[in-house]
Parts: structure tokens; sequence; C-alpha cells
């Protein structure tokens, strides 16, 4: 008899993997002749730490730097299967591609001369399985499964921008790692079967109609063998969500073709019915991950994350943040984009793609004692939810609130009904007033329902500006009013710039590779246009470019707020710098940072051309060069001074660059 080392079934010798994990199978006596080997005179087998069906992990040494590393050693019946051989070396060319904190780092690959082993070697892990905490505490707690399921869908959402889904995705794939802090780090591990969809040649290596996975985890679409997308990723994560949750799969059968069936056709128990304390808004979530129709599910891995962490909000949970430290910002003195300490933008369009892609940011995983020192200016990445935010997630709180709302209902229906009963609609007070008495009580008409898409942002006065700014450009302070006018309430998309480019033959952005988007970002904010292609755009469309004014006056309200939600930066409400991602996030993704007028991402993502010149404001020493134009919001590539809603930089609108895109606003009727 064989054993499946993972779950410890003892199947029959002619097998060689377990049906129910994809697991290689192993004798109970059998010993493992590459303990103490040395390949390619470099790395020295020390001990063997796992076991998959690709092949072997091994604790190792790298004899020449003394250091300890992972190695993976495909199985030697597989090394002359050339189509495991290539999805073997697959794998390390995906791992190396992603290089996210939280997908494990793939650092060599190689066969050796001698025996022909394949192996590649990754950075040594020291930590648990999800697999092994589930099954310790069989039920996770909240917290805690945000913490894995944020950083999980971090690691996703970038290596699935880059055209790579994972395929396998299961807690034993997901490891975690202990901290001071008492926070796991996690790290995703295992792309060996992963399809890299924008190179034509692997298609051959997971042909459709092949099925590759776990059972347990595999999307209904897989279970049928088709076509896979990052969607079939999100279902995975559902089920692994569903089981850190209840303690046990949505699916379970006494065969693997079982729970296929079951996966293809049935819907899942509710959460619930497994853990009563489980609140809706949390269930509802995971079972949307769980849609059979992948075009039911989240769009993407951060829109799980970010609904999840909603619900969890909306239920009254409290959460902590990943990390105190922030990378230092990659803008050196040397670094091609040093105007923007002046705000300002020299004119690039006559030569741009190496000089104006920021450098990447550092890969340190957050609050490791090797990251960058915080900043001067770093604040608390937590930031607690209001009085009003903490009573709306209070079961009991709300309670109150109606018992109150009612009773305020019931005293004023009272009184109305007493001075109707004893005439006093026909007696009025008088005030020494002799003004005539005509329809006091009128009130001015409500302003017509925005269009599709935008909000309405109503007529009012505050405070432009910020006399505490390091900058010039900002300053000084000063009362602005606004008429009522109507703005886009998240940022043009690549899909709504699609219909335009193909309505009116205009050219599409430099971004657009082929003159498209890349497949999966259609909700992407759209980058990579000029001022000049913005307003064209807007003309299209019937609207125009919001003017400075207004759009800071939609960022932040009346009460002088220095970001969309407050006066504190945190990296859980922007796509900034600090957040690490080096791309924009679909839009929408960050709904803590909304502004007080539903507005989203008016701080980070990309920032957005208006249509107001580039003048001084009144009273200034500010002198900006002639001919710019302002752009607004910061960006995924601009730290978080940037993101502030009083921040200006100053651009040619000739500029094209990728962490510029643009919304757009509409007078009312």
């Amino acid at each position: 008899m064989k054993l499946c080392p993972v779950c410890k079934r003892e199947l029959k010798d002619h097998l060689l993997y377990c049906p129910f994990d994809g697991q290689a199978l192993v004798s109970k006596t059998q010993q493992d002749k590459l303990i103490g080997a040395v390949l390619d005179d470099k790395y020295r087998l020390e001990e063997k730490i796992g076991e998959g069906g690709m092949g072997k992990v091994y604790r190792a040494t790298h004899i020449h730097m003394d250091s300890t590393v992972a190695i993976k050693v495909l199985h030697p019946h597989l090394s002359s299967d050339q189509t495991a051989l290539e999805r073997f070396r697959r794998e390390a060319r995906a791992a190396a591609y992603i290089r996210h904190p939280n997908a494990i780092a793939v650092t060599d690959f190689g066969v050796t001369k001698d025996t022909g082993l394949a192996y590649l070697v990754m950075e040594f892990l020291e930590g648990v399985e999800l697999r092994d905490k589930i099954e310790k505490e069989k039920q996770l707690d909240y917290e805690e499964s945000f913490l894995i399921v944020q950083q999980t869908c971090s690691a996703l959402q970038v290596a699935h921008t880059k055209g790579i889904i994972h395929r396998d995705l299961k807690p034993d794939n997901i490891w975690l790692i202990s901290s001071e802090d008492g926070i796991y780090r996690v790290k995703v591990l295992d792309f060996g079967i992963a399809k890299l969809k924008a190179t034509a040649e692997m298609s051959q290596l997971t042909q459709q109609g092949m099925i590759i996975g776990t059972p347990y985890y595999m999307s209904p679409e897989q279970c049928r063998g088709e076509e896979l997308d990052a969607r079939s990723d999100i279902y995975s994560l559902g089920v692994i969500l569903y089981e850190m949750m209840t303690g046990q799969v949505p699916f379970q059968a006494s065969t693997p073709v079982g729970v296929v069936l079951k996966h293809a056709n049935e819907p899942p128990k509710p959460l619930r019915e497994l853990r009563g304390d489980i609140p809706e808004q949390v269930e509802q979530v995971i079972l949307r991950a769980l849609n059979k129709k992948r075009e039911d599910r989240q769009e993407s891995a951060m829109h799980l994350a970010q609904e999840f962490e909603s619900a969890l909000y909306a239920a009254g949970i409290e959460l902590k943040l990943l990390g105190t430290q922030t990378p230092q910002s990659p803008f050196s003195l040397t670094h091609p984009f040093e105007s923007f300490k002046t705000h300002s933008i020299s004119d690039t369009s006559a030569s741009r793609p190496e000089a104006s892609t920021p450098s990447a940011p550092s890969q340190s995983v957050p609050g490791d004692s090797r990251a960058t020192p915080p900043q001067q200016d770093m604040l608390n990445l937590y930031q607690p939810p209001s009085l009003i935010d903490s009573i709306i997630g209070n079961r009991q709180a709300q309670k109150k609130l109606l018992l109150i709302a009612a009773a305020a209902v019931f005293v004023v229906v009272l009184i109305v009904g007493i001075i109707w009963l004893t005439g006093g609609s026909e007696t009025p007070i008088d005030n020494g007033n002799a003004a005539a008495r005509g329809n006091t009580n009128s009130t001015p008409d409500k302003p017509p329902l925005p269009p599709s898409g935008m909000v309405t942002i109503p007529a009012g006065k505050f405070i432009m500006g910020n006399n505490s700014a390091d900058v010039e450009f900002e300053k000084p302070e000063r009362q602005e009013t606004v008429k009522a006018f109507y703005i886009d309430q998240y940022e043009v998309t690549n899909e709504q710039y699609l219909k335009f480019v193909q309505a009116t033959n205009h050219k599409p952005p430099g971004t657009w590779p082929d003159g498209k988007f890349p497949p999966g970002e259609d909700k992407y904010p759209v980058g990579g246009v000029s001022w000049f292609d913005a307003q064209a755009y807007a003309k299209w469309a019937e609207k125009r470019l919001p003017t400075e004014v207004e759009w800071e006056y939609a960022a932040r309200g009346t009460d002088k707020r220095l970001y969309p939600w407050g006066n504190s930066f945190s990296p859980r409400n922007a796509n900034s710098l600090e957040t690490r991602k080096n791309n924009p996030m679909p839009i929408g993704s960050y709904s803590s940072g909304k502004s007080p007028f539903e507005v989203y991402d008016m701080a980070g993502n990309v920032a957005e051309w208006t249509a107001s010149d580039a003048v001084a404001y009144p009273n200034s020493n500010a002198r900006p060069d002639a001919g710019r134009k302002v752009i607004r919001g910061g960006s995924f590539a601009l730290p978080q001074a940037r993101a502030r809603v009083t921040a200006r930089i100053f651009a040619p609108p000739s500029t094209t660059e990728k962490f510029i895109g643009f919304r757009c606003a509409r007078d009312l009727p």
C-alpha cells in the first residue's frame, strides 16, 4: 500500500498520485536517496520538507553562500517527460515574473548534468501551511481570515494583471509566517500549473479539456475542462474562505468525481447553517465568490478582498492593518520625475518610455525588520471608524436609534395634531413683523437626478488650499463659492475609453499594447492620455473636465480635510506609492476612501486632468511655468503627500503617462 503525505489516505500500489489532492504517493518504507546529494556543486539537500504532484521539496544549503534555501526537485520519472519539464520550468518563470512580497521568490532553476534532475530554488520559509492552521483551529476568527485573504488577494491581483492564473489555489499553497507583531505574513506557493495567458506556446501544455487542480478547490469551469481566467482563482479562494469560516469545504463526496459533479451542479450549503455567528454580509461575499457562473463572481481578487473587508466593517468587526513602515520614495534627485518635488512635469513628449517608468518599490514584506525605516511624515496606518460608523455597525445601537427615531416621529405627529385641532394653522403667532404671509414653508426645487455614473455636487462654499503645505503652490487658503454640478463617481475606465476610440477613430493610449487594453482590465482607469485626449472624450460624452475648484470641492467637502476620508493618510483608503502595487487598481477598489459626496478614487490610483490652467493662487509667491494644465489626486506612482486633496501637479497638455487619467463633469440643467 501507498500513503498520501497530505490526506494520509492509504491507496493501492499501482497509483502514483492521490486522486483527492494530487499529491505524489509514497511507500511507508521508502528511503529518500537524494538526502545529502549536492546539485550542480552548489546546493546540498539536507531534509525533505514536502512533496507534491510535480516533485519533492527539500531544505538545502547553498554551500558557497552558507545560506538556507528550499529546493523543489522534479520527480525523476517526470524528468524525461518534456511536457512535465516545461511545466516545471514555467513554474520558475511564473514565480520570478510575479515578484510580489506575498508570492514566494524563486531564485534559480537548473537541470543537473550528471543525473538530469530538474530543480528550482526558492526562498526558505519558516512557518505553517494554512491547511495546518485550519485543521488545528477548525474555524478561524474574522480578523485573521481577513489578513490572510487580503495578502493572498494582493499576490493574486499582481499575478492576474501579468496574465498568470494560479489554477491550483488551496490551503496547502498558502504559507503563514509568524512575525514579532503577532500578525501572519502570507506567501502564496506553487505556481507549478499556473497558465501564462499571454504566451502562445504555453497553450499546448494546458490544452482545453485537460483538468488540472485539486477537486475540493476547483471552479465549475475547471471541472468541465474549460478555458480558465482569473475568476477561477476567485472561486478557489471562495472555497478557502468558506473553509476558514466553517472548518469544512463546501462540497464533499466519497470520490473525486463526486466532488467535481457537486462543484458543477450543486449550490453550497449556507455558511450560517454551519456557523451561526457568521454575519449575513460576510456570508453573501463568500457565496458570491462561489457562483457557478464566473461573470457573477467578484471581478478581481482585490474586489473580493475589498468586499470582504467592507462586510466585516458593516458587521461591526474592527480590523488591524499590516505594516507600520513606508518605503522610501523612488523620486530621488536623479529620478526622471524629480520635478514632482516642485509639482511640475517637464514636457516628456519627445522621449518617453524608459525614462517615464518609476523604479519598482521595495519588495520587502511589511513589518520585516529589513524594511526601510519609517519616514518623518509617516502616520498611523490604522484609522478607527468614526462614532457614526461605530453606531451603524453595532446592532444594539441600531435598535436604540430606531426606538429614538420612532419616538421622535410620534412626538412630531402629536404636536402637529394638537395645532391642527386647536386651529393653530389659522392663528399664527405675531412676532411683531408686518411682512406679508405668502407660502413661507415652500422649499426650493430639488436638483434633477444625476446622469448614470455621475453624482450631484451641491452648491456651497469651502476653503480651498492648504497653508500648512510644504510648497507654495497650495498657498494661501481662500474661500471659494461653487455652483451645483455633476461629476463622474469613478475615473473613466479602459472600457469606457475604448467605446470612444471605436466611435471616433481616436488614437488609443500608448499604454495599450496593439491598440487594446490588456484582458481583464476593463474596469481599470484609463491612463496614458493627454489633456487633449481627455478633452476630446469629454466632448464626445457630452460632458467636460472639472475645473480645479470643482475637483477640490468634490474631493474634500466643506470641513478642510486633507484627504477625501479625513486628515490622516491610510493606505487602506488609497492606491498610492505606499501600497507598493506600482499599477492602478479597478475603480472603486477603495470604498473606505470615498469623498464626502460619495466620489471614489480622488486620492491615488491615477492622477486626473482638470480643465484649469496652471496659475498661482491670489497673493501666492509661486510662479508656475506658462502653458501647463493642473493635475489633481496623486496616483499609484506618487507618495501620499501628492494624494492630498490640495496637492497640485502642473504638466504640459501633451503629456501622456501611465499614471495620468481623468474623470468628467457636467453642468446641471
